[in-house]
Order: structure tokens, then C-alpha cells, then sequence
């Protein structure tokens, strides 16, 4: 075997481990890899020795024929079949390099222990193979992760437990062989040495010379004291101090001859006594070589010249150690049978309780959803015994859960059905309106959508229509009569639907016509077709209802490129047509949106002065009997930008947009405190009318918004008007009355503003508890000259005084009609006639004028 990775023992015994890296080239990198590295071995790291180099040879046919043999993928352990190789090939190649240089026992010794090597390195190489990462050092797909069965695991402990004991055994018989020479010989070769030197000693001086001189009769005395002492485990030399022979019991050393050690002998230092002669010829096997070695003794006695040398050959030695070798190889030959078919045993018991797991276990889920029988074995080993156990319980709650999953699945199907036509009801809920079954808003959006993109040359428009009057119908009607007013209408639209028409609902009382045209002209007809479908009233809960709508168009493109831009520009047009009194249809054009467009500057100014409070009060005075009686806090915003705003146009923008409650809420506070603030300065202690719009009735918010103002402010509650208008009164009478009674109780009082201007309801006067009522300037205008206006205004006075309400005439301008109103006896006068709106510098200015007139 190579000896590039070896350990060396006594008698030239060697143990080789190259093939172990060999082998695992050839599973990690392939043959060609392995066989080079086998070769650079060979011929570049290895001295060129005739049986070094047929030795290595050997090594490399050895991975040649193991990775022949998995070359096209075959499966098998490679410890077999590196043993088939030991058995055939290399048993015969082994013979062939170790016959020229060994016989008997030695060369059964040489065989025997490199097929046992040889073995001994495979199956580290598989052992390393299988229990050490690589692919975790080594990227390539060759590499695989670890993976062993249990019939491996059991071989490698067999072959370790058999081998290593062997090696080790070697090991220990060459090192007790050393010890044997240590113990035994030493003594007796002292002994042999100590009875030749007495002996001689007994020489007269005579004898010596005539030795030294060879004089035949003393050689023949000195040969016959070394035969004396001669024994089959020694030689025994004497020599002079020349190195010439005197008497010799060795066939290599002749008598009358030199001795040369030097050139002949290898000289090794084996201990203090002893010497280890080798021959130097490097042909020699390394077993051989000490064959032909042997153990020297060395004694020289300087009295009479003389050298004893007495040899012990050391193949007497190795003898007894291959014989050993041999012996215990035999033994253990034997015990690895009887192991091997133990173990054997064992596992067939084992694995076949596996095998019966694993084919009771295989396609489990499917023979458990199936009810299929299924034996479990039952074994002999208790865990194995344990995991069958486990196994049969677990299937056994497989089949109660597969059974459950059964029951579920029907369940789901039928339920997967009902989903189905839950998911059309909601697709038609989520595309069509539940109160008309016309397509909605977003059925809308993505008509329109789909017409722009694959239709983006083509021309159509959008109708938005908003139904007229129609609040005032769910406000009188009530909604259920709303609702089918809305039903009715979209029954005449959906009349009009053709191939080019489409009708949808986007909620409230709008609605949407998208007509597909080639020329505008084309939706004169359309517009046509839907007056004279709103032509003929409307049965509506025993009513009769004539319904007029407003309709704004846009066209696209020329409109608008997108259904935002198309949606924005109808709806600006349908609010044109609502102030031209609706029933009319508007298309969009450019002056609209900048009508919009001022709309939107204003609303967003809004939005940034209701957050700043950057509102003012100004106040205008009633009058009685030419005294300040109260004072009409009126708001004003004049913009950087804009410059002023009417209340008029801002105020409605700010009911819509819900920024009105906060602005009441504002101008309550904002009144209250220059209320207080003038009363503590010494001014008059008179009330602070306040308007309050109709939206703040629709949250319960006014009573607590009342409270803070005056809590804020400290103002007693007499001292505040709070003045509503008569819409308040049209929707919920009953929840109106109980918020005024509430503000009632705070102590606050309650004025009607614009009383006639509106729905002129007497009831609401019998059932709330307000303290004052307002005319409107329209019936006051003229009045002096207009009889119709002064009688309906006296009856107003007299049906007041009847229930004890203050009146208020506001708008007056002349002096006939201050003159004629306090003719009539009205309780308090206010207009322009006396003062417009003024600031509150200028207020103060009224009042320290009106004081000065009192004290005259």
C-alpha cells in the first residue's frame, strides 16, 4: 500500500490510509479526479521503489474498479465492493508484488494485513461519507446532504468493533515482541557475554598473542567456546579491534574474514544494549528488510583486544507475530460471522416491523378516507410496539376527523352553492339600485369608463337629472310616498332606454341618461321624449303629483376626457338649470365654470375664515318711541382677496357644506360677549337678537351650544334672542317645540324671523313658545300706501297682541312707513331709516347719544 499517509511499527509492519482520501475524491469529485490524484501519488511524492511504485499501482486499479463499478449510477455499499476487488484483483496483485520477497507466513502476514487495511480505509471512507456535511464545504450537485439507513449504521459499528480491536492487537503484539527482547534476552545475551569474558580471562597473555597472531590451535579454542555457547535464537562473532574474525557461529560472517558494518549494515540504535542491523539494499520490502535484519550486542574487552558481537535475527521475532496475526485473524474471521449473522437477525426482526409499519403507514390518508382495514403488527420490541400503538390510535382519529371532514364538505358544497347566489344577489346590489332596479353609481362609473376606453373617438353624453320639488314631497308626503315617486320616474326613464340610451340611478332623486350620438342635435330628441314622459302627472298615494326636473348636459369629449371632468361639468349645468326654475335642460359651457369655479373659491375661502374666525359683528338697532330697545347682530365677512361677501351667498354655501354650525356657533359667542362687555361699560341693559340657522334643529347641539355661549360670555340668558325662520317648523313640529321649551327654561327668548315670507303656518304660533314675531320688509314696503299690505300687516299686529308676542317691523326705509307702522301700534321698528348695520365702535357712538337725549 501507498505510504504517503502511514503509521510505521516495529519488524517493518506498516498501516497506508491513502486510499481513505482516495475514496472520497471519487464520491465527492468523480474518478477522473481520484485516479489523478492516485498517480501524482505514484510517480511524484514516492520514492521510484520497484514495490512502492507496484503497490500504489494496485491502489489505483482499486478506485478504478470501485468507480467503474458506480460509474452508470449502480447502488451498493462500497465496502462489497471493494471486498469483491480484495477477493479477485487485488488478492492476486498482491501475491504477484510480494512473492519475490516473501515466503510462508510472512507473505500469508503482508496479504492478509493489506486486504484487511484496505477494507479498513473504505469504510472510514464511507463512515466519513456518511456522518460528515460536505455538501456544507463543497457547492456542487454532486454532493448530496447526509443521509444513512439503519442497516449502514449497524455494518459500520460491526466493522469498527472488528477491525480497530485488530489493528490494536497488532500494534500491541510488535511492541511486546520489543519488550520480549528487553526482558528476556538482554539477561541471557549479558549472561553468554559475561561466561565468554571470564573465560578469556583465564587466557595467559601468551594465548592472547598467539590468537592475535590466528594461530589455528587457539582459533579452534575460541570456536569452540562460541559453539559452546551457541543457541538456535543467537550468533555469536569475536573479531579484534581490526574488525577480523576469530570465530563465528553465523552463516553470513565466515572466520578469517572482516567484518565491515559500515558498508554492509545499516546501523539503528534500538536501546542502550542494543543495536538494530538492516540491510541497506532499498529493493527489499520493508517486512523483508527486517527479515534479514537482526538485534546486535556489542562488548568489547579492552584487556585482550578482543570484540564480542552476539546477533539476534530478527524474523525470529516477526515469525511469532505473524503467527499471532494469522491466529487471531482466523478468530476474528470467525467472531464476524456469528456477529454478522446475530446482527443480521436482530435486524430482520427489527426491519420487518418497520416494513409492516411502513406498508400499513403508506397511502394511510387515502385507505383511512376509503375505511379500509388496516393491520398494524405487532412486534416484540416494546418501542417499536409503542409506535405501532400510537400510529393505530392516531388513523383511528383520522377516521373520526375524515368522517367530520366528509359531513363539512357537504356542508360546504351546499353552502358554497348558496354563496354563489349570494355573490349575484351582491353583484346585482353592488351594480343595480334596490329601490328602482336600475344600474347605480358605480355600474355608472364603469360604463362610462369602459365607453372611454375602448371607445375613446366616439361621442356620447351625459344627462344628469335632479327631480324638482322632490324634497318638499317627502317633507309633506312623507317618504314612503318619496320612494315611490322615485319608482314611477324611473319607469318613464327606463321607457327611453334603447341601444344608444342607458338609465342609471345615483342616488336621491338623480338620475343619469349616457346617450351614445353622432351629432349634438341628437339629444334634442332624447330631452324630447323624457318631457313628454314627465308631462302626465304622477298617482302618488291618492295625490297627484305634476313633476317638472332639472337637466344639465355635458358632451365628450368636448366637455371632458375623463367621467370626473364629464360628471363635474352636467352637474354645474343641472345647477343652471335649477336657477332658471328647472324644468329645462342646460348644456355645460365655459361662463358655467367660471360660476362654479367662484363658487369653489369662495367655499374654500370659507373653509380657512371658519378656522381662523376671521368673521365680524355688525349691529343694527330696533327702535321704540325713538329709544334703543334691542340691537340684530348680523355677520359680515369681507376677504383679503374676494373683498365682501354677502351673507347671502356665503351662508347657504355653508349649510351645504356644514360649516354653519360652526359659524351660529361663533357669532352666538361673538354677541354674547360684546353684550356683556357693553352692559359692564354702563351701556343700556337690552337683548341681542342672534340669527340661528334651520340646519342647527337637525343635531342636538343647540341647547348645549346656547349653554356655553353664555357660561363663556357670563351674559344673563334675558338678555339673548335667538331668531329662527319658519322652515324650522315644516319637519318635525314636535321635536322643534321640545328644543324651544328647552331654551325656554335656560331663560333664553325666541323670535320668528320673516314671519309671512314663507310657509305662514299659524299652528306652529299656538304650540311654541316664542316671545316675538318679525315682519318681512315685503310687506312693509309701501305700506302706507298699499292697502292690501296695511290691513294683512293690522291683522298680523292685532293676531300678535291677541297672543301677547312683541312685533318687530324690519325694512323700514321712509317715514311714512315708521308713521303708519306705529300707528298700528308696532312694538319695535328697525331699517335703514334709523340705521343700517354698524360696527360696535359705532353702536357705542348710538348709545351715548341716546343716553344724553334720555337725561335732557
Amino acid at each position: 500500500m501507498s505510504s504517503s499517509f502511514n503509521i510505521v511499527l516495529p519488524y517493518g509492519i506498516t498501516f497506508a490510509f491513502t486510499s481513505i482520501f482516495l475514496f472520497l475524491m471519487l464520491r465527492l469529485f468523480g474518478l477522473p479526479q481520484a485516479v489523478l490524484a492516485g498517480l501524482f501519488t505514484t510517480f511524484i511524492l514516492l520514492p521510484h521503489q520497484l514495490y512502492s511504485v507496484g503497490l500504489q499501482a494496485l491502489l489505483v486499479v482499486e478506485i478504478i474498479f470501485v468507480g467503474a463499478f458506480f460509474h452508470k449510477g449502480r447502488r451498493a455499499k462500497m465496502f462489497f465492493v471493494d471486498i469483491f476487488f480484495w477477493m479477485t484483483i487485488g488478492l492476486i496483485g498482491l501475491f504477484f508484488i510480494n512473492q519475490p520477497y516473501l515466503t510462508g507466513n510472512a507473505l500469508y502476514f503482508q496479504i492478509s494485513k493489506m486486504i484487511v487495511n484496505g477494507l479498513f480505509n473504505v469504510v472510514v471512507a464511507d463512515m466519513l461519507l456518511a456522518y460528515v456535511p460536505f455538501y456544507r464545504f463543497f457547492k456542487n450537485n454532486k454532493v448530496n446532504k447526509n443521509n444513512f439507513s439503519i442497516h449502514q449504521f449497524l455494518f459500520h459499528i460491526i466493522v469498527i468493533s472488528i477491525i480497530v480491536p485488530f489493528f490494536f492487537s497488532v500494534m500491541t503484539n510488535a511492541r511486546n515482541a520489543q519488550g520480549l527482547l528487553d526482558s528476556k534476552n538482554i539477561s541471557h545475551v549479558k549472561n553468554i557475554v559475561s561466561i565468554m569474558e571470564k573465560e578469556i580471562s583465564d587466557w595467559s597473555k601468551e594465548d592472547l598473542r598467539q590468537l592475535s597472531i590466528k594461530n589455528a590451535k587457539q582459533i579452534d579454542r575460541m570456536d569452540e567456546l562460541v559453539h559452546y555457547l551457541d543457541s538456535p535464537e543467537l550468533d555469536i562473532v569475536i573479531m579484534n579491534e581490526k574488525n577480523e574474525v576469530f570465530a563465528s557461529t553465523s552463516k553470513d560472517i565466515q572466520v578469517n574474514t572482516v567484518y565491515n558494518m559500515a558498508s554492509n549494515e545499516v546501523l539503528r540504535l534500538a536501546n542502550n544494549d542494543f543495536l538494530v542491523i538492516l540491510p541497506k539494499d532499498g529493493s527489499f520490502a520493508p517486512i523483508n528488510k527486517w527479515g534479514k535484519g537482526y538485534y546486535l550486542y556489542d562488548e568489547e574487552l579492552i584487556s585482550s583486544n578482543i570484540n564480542i558481537m552476539v546477533q539476534l535475527p530478527i524474523s525470529q521475532y516477526q515469525n511469532k507475530i505473524f503467527s499471532i496475526f494469522l491466529e487471531q485473524l482466523g478468530y476474528s474471521l470467525i467472531f464476524a460471522l456469528f456477529l454478522s449473522i446475530f446482527v443480521q437477525t436482530v435486524s430482520s426482526i427489527f426491519m420487518k416491523n418497520i416494513r409492516q409499519l411502513t406498508l400499513a403507514s403508506t397511502r394511510l390518508p387515502e385507505k383511512l378516507i376509503q375505511f379500509e382495514q388496516i393491520e398494524w403488527p405487532l412486534s416484540h420490541v416494546s418501542e417499536l410496539r409503542l409506535l405501532s400503538k400510537n400510529l393505530k390510535e392516531m388513523a383511528e382519529k383520522l377516521k373520526e376527523l375524515f368522517r367530520e371532514s366528509n359531513e363539512m364538505n357537504n356542508k360546504l358544497k351546499e353552502q358554497t352553492k348558496q354563496l354563489i347566489e349570494s355573490e349575484f344577489r351582491l353583484n346585482h346590489l353592488a351594480f343595480y339600485d334596490v329601490l328602482t332596479g336600475l344600474p347605480n353609481r358605480r355600474h355608472f362609473q364603469d360604463y362610462v369608463k369602459s365607453l372611454i376606453y375602448t371607445q375613446p373617438s366616439s361621442l356620447f353624453a351625459i344627462l344628469f337629472i335632479d327631480i324638482n320639488q322632490f324634497k318638499q314631497v317627502n317633507d309633506t308626503i312623507g317618504h314612503a310616498a318619496g320612494d315611490t315617486l322615485l319608482q314611477l320616474v324611473a319607469d318613464h326613464l327606463r321607457t327611453l332606454q334603447n341601444e344608444n340610451r342607458n338609465i342609471f340611478r345615483l342616488g336621491g332623486d338623480e338620475f343619469v341618461i349616457v346617450l351614445s350620438i353622432k351629432e349634438r342635435e341628437e339629444v334634442q330628441e332624447t330631452l324630447q321624449q323624457m318631457i313628454q314622459e314627465f308631462s302626465t302627472p304622477f298617482s302618488v298615494q291618492g295625490h297627484m303629483l305634476y313633476v317638472t326636473a332639472s337637466v344639465g348636459i355635458s358632451l365628450y369629449p368636448d366637455n371632458g376626457e375623463d367621467i370626473d371632468t364629464l360628471i363635474k361639468c352636467a352637474d354645474i349645468a343641472m345647477y343652471h338649470s335649477k336657477e332658471k326654475g328647472g324644468n329645462v335642460a342646460r348644456f355645460f359651457n365655459d361662463s358655467m365654470r367660471n360660476k362654479y369655479d367662484d363658487r369653489l373659491l369662495i367655499e374654500n375661502s370659507l373653509r380657512q375664515v371658519v378656522d381662523k374666525g376671521n368673521f365680524e359683528l355688525y349691529y343694527q338697532p330696533k327702535y321704540q318711541f325713538g329709544r334703543i330697545t334691542s340691537i340684530e347682530a348680523l355677520i359680515r365677512w369681507k376677504d383679503p382677496e374676494l373683498g365682501f361677501i354677502s351673507p347671502a351667498t356665503f351662508i347657504p354655501i355653508a349649510e351645504e357644506i356644514g360649516l354653519i354650525y360652526e359659524i351660529d356657533r361663533w357669532s352666538l359667542i361673538e354677541a354674547c360677549e360684546q353684550n356683556k362687555e357693553w352692559q359692564d361699560r354702563g351701556f343700556p341693559k337690552i337683548p341681542v337678537s342672534v340669527n340661528i340657522s334651520a340646519k342647527q334643529f337637525q343635531r342636538d347641539y343647540l341647547v348645549s351650544m346656547v349653554k356655553q355661549a353664555l357660561e363663556i360670555s357670563g351674559l344673563s340668558p334675558e338678555y339673548i334672542k335667538l331668531e329662527i325662520t319658519e322652515s324650522v317648523f315644516i319637519k318635525n313640529l314636535d321635536y322643534v317645540t321640545t328644543v324651544i321649551k328647552q331654551l325656554k327654561e335656560i331663560g333664553v327668548k325666541i323670535s320668528i324671523d320673516d314671519f309671512g315670507k314663507g310657509y305662514s303656518s299659524l299652528y306652529p304660533l299656538l304650540q311654541l313658545p316664542i316671545d316675538e314675531i318679525k315682519i318681512d320688509r315685503q310687506f312693509i314696503s309701501d305700506i302706507d300706501q298699499n292697502m292690501k299690505k296695511s290691513r294683512l300687516v293690522q291683522s298680523i299686529l292685532s293676531m300678535a297682541k291677541g297672543l301677547q308676542l312683541n312685533v318687530v317691523a324690519e325694512g323700514i326705509e321712509t317715514k311714512d312707513e315708521r308713521n303708519t307702522l306705529m300707528q298700528m301700534g308696532c312694538d319695535e321698528l328697525q331699517g335703514y331709516l334709523f340705521s343700517p348695520p354698524i360696527n360696535a365702535q359705532e353702536i357705542e357712538t348710538l348709545f351715548s347719544g341716546s343716553l344724553k337725549k334720555n337725561k335732557i
